[in-house]
């Protein structure tokens, strides 16, 4: 693309590709977009990263320790209970 006051051809910018340079001119110039294949490949990138998540193996080993955890408190509770005799004196059924 050429400068729209000098007519000289404008040099892409390194900091932001989306402006041209005019080095006569000394000015900057907003570039008209542009489909690319790189736009693509960004827009076809996997699932945004968050920097809150771990990764996969974290969050699996983490998840079983919660399970095994949760299991042993469930346990817990039922053998408590067995133990107790509810109302009139009859032991509780248990399920």
């Amino acid at each position: 693309m050429n400068c729209p006051r000098c007519g000289n051809e404008l040099r892409i910018s390194r900091k932001d590709p989306r402006f041209g340079l005019c080095d006569t001119c000394r000015k900057k110039y907003r570039l008209p977009e542009q489909k690319a294949p790189q736009a693509q490949e960004e827009e076809e990138e996997h699932y945004p990263k968050y920097a809150n998540i771990p990764p996969k193996a974290v969050r699996e080993k983490r998840e079983t320790e919660m399970r095994r955890a949760y299991d042993e408190l469930l346990a817990i509770g039922k053998e408590e209970r067995e133990g107790k005799k509810g109302l009139f004196g009859r032991r509780k059924k248990s399920k």
